[in-house]
């Protein structure tokens, strides 16, 4: 397809991603079952997964940015169970059965509930993929041999060939492989010379559903390669040159840490600081050392290590957090502190509401929904009355009254929030830095919808993932900008507004 065309198809379904009401599960759905709930908004609820992974990989193409470069998968010499269609994503009463491939160099594809037999059992989607009826197999190949994977895997589960372990439309390996990103079908694959040792089958849409392909030279054996790849892990010379570990952008890394000190600086954050407890205390430091160390690793010129630095940093703000919210829960509810973090957050959300209108203004248009500041302001006069009377129950009430006032304006005109060109803009770099000015106004929200939802871990887990895309293609946005092609970058800031949308629903941040 011409990549114009693509594009200004992928632009339509950003908008009807954008417009779900409801957030998609990070469950699937095996090939011939589709519960009658994740029918209610079918059109969106089917373009907003394809567009995150699909928007990513154009704008990779226009940056002429080069596939990552390690991953794994798994080998023709697996056993063979065929998946038996469910209705449902709930652990399975009994595993896939065995199917026999027509050719040792036919791989057969489905998906299935996983069981402990899944080596990624635990993680990601509770569903996993399955080869000849292995779950997550090892798939070994050899370079210079032809190999298909006949994919039927359910609607949801995109099967692709990718150098991440956890897939999720990330790294996408695409040389000498033809009709990946399908469902169900035939994905062709010839290894070659430049192929790496370790490669990884996946799904676009999930995390962590398939495996791994060891890629063999002629006349090597699967137990050589291995303790070449375990050398190579543990630092030891490997025998062979390999190709290197994932490529991870310098800009992703200063994405993902922009999130992470807005974390660090959050009202969850200054809980713990103000809890009293020590290990909660002493986690939150290790965070804090893990992400500004993090921020040297970057600067020295080792932006993967940086991004394992900032991802181990959060986990432990988050370990930090639950440390002490257990606590809270036991004891009661620390009125004067959530008073404290009611105050800040609403005056954040006051400065994001003031810029919005100020960019609606510019570009001319009415805003769908303005705040009904005579009421907002008696709110939290009367919040910040009873507070000084040291009633803050009441206090609270009435702040939170107040702070669901301003969220629902402010998200409302954020979805509301359209652009036309040829009306409002004079030139695609205007327009370019509205798009990427909405983007960020949408980010701010994410820290504070932690601080006041207190979403679960899972939720957490999926809120991480749609941040983490989205700032992966903010900053690949932000290199196409740099280059002058604006056009272009004005598609990744709108995929990459849709992937923080979908974070602030699953806080239900609606």
């Amino acid at each position: 397809m011409n990549l114009k065309v693509k594009v200004l198809s992928l632009a339509v379904a950003t908008v009807l991603a954008g417009c779900a009401g409801a957030p998609q599960k990070d469950e699937a759905v095996l090939s011939t079952a589709v519960p009658a709930e994740s029918l209610v908004s079918p059109v969106a609820e089917q373009a907003a997964p394809l567009v995150e992974a699909t928007v990513a990989d154009v704008v990779e193409e226009s940056a002429s940015a080069p596939a990552d470069s390690q991953a794994e998968v798994s080998s023709p010499a697996v056993e063979a169970p065929a998946p038996a269609p469910i209705a449902s994503t709930t652990a399975p009463q009994s595993k896939p059965q065995p199917v026999t491939p027509s050719s040792p160099n036919t791989f057969i594809v489905g998906s299935y509930p996983k069981t402990g037999d899944h080596p990624a059992f635990g993680r990601g989607t509770d569903v996993g993929f399955v080869v000849n009826g292995k779950e997550g197999a090892d798939v070994v190949v050899t370079r210079g041999e032809a190999y298909k994977f006949e994919v039927d895997t359910g609607v949801q589960h995109d099967f692709y060939l990718t150098t991440n372990p956890a897939g999720w439309g990330v790294g996408a390996y695409t040389n000498s492989v033809e009709g990946q990103f399908i469902y169900k079908g035939t994905v062709d694959f010839k290894p070659d010379a430049e192929t790496p040792d370790l490669l990884y089958y996946q799904c676009r849409n999930h995390k962590y559903m398939g495996g791994k392909i060891y890629v063999l030279d002629k006349g090597e054996s699967l137990a050589q390669l291995k303790q070449t790849l375990e050398a190579a892990d543990a630092g030891a010379a490997a025998s062979k040159p390999r190709a290197p570990a994932r490529t991870v952008s310098e800009s992703s890394v200063k994405q993902k840490l922009g999130y992470a000190k807005m974390v660090l600086s959050s009202g969850s954050a200054k809980r713990v600081e103000a809890s009293g407890n020590a290990e909660a205390i002493a986690t939150l430091k290790q965070a804090r050392d893990m992400i500004t160390g993090a921020q040297s690793t970057l600067d020295g010129g080792s932006p993967a290590d940086a991004m394992d630095q900032v991802d181990e940093g959060l986990r432990l703000v988050t370990a930090a957090s639950r440390m002490i919210t257990t606590e809270s829960e036991m004891a009661g509810v620390n009125h004067k502190a959530q008073h404290e973090e009611l105050l800040n957050s609403l005056s954040t959300y006051e400065k994001s509401y003031a810029r919005n209108m100020e960019r609606i203004k510019k570009a001319k248009q009415q805003p769908k929904k303005t705040l009904d500041e005579a009421e907002y302001n008696r709110l939290v006069g009367e919040g910040k009355d009873l507070g000084g009377k040291g009633d803050y129950v009441k206090a609270n009430k009435a702040l939170e009254q107040a702070q669901a006032l301003i969220t629902s304006v402010l998200t409302d005109m954020l979805h509301a929030q359209t652009v036309v060109y040829d009306k409002n803009f004079e030139s695609p770099k205007e327009e370019y830095e509205y798009e990427l000015a909405r983007l960020e106004s949408y980010e701010e929200l994410v820290p504070l919808a932690i601080d006041q939802k207190q979403p679960k871990q899972r939720t957490l887990d999926l809120v991480d993932g749609f941040v983490e895309k989205a700032a992966k293609i903010k900053g690949e946005g932000l290199e196409i900008a740099a280059k002058g092609d604006y056009k272009m970058a004005i598609m990744a800031m709108q995929a990459a507004t849709s992937n923080i949308q979908r974070a602030l629903r699953m806080m239900g941040v609606n």
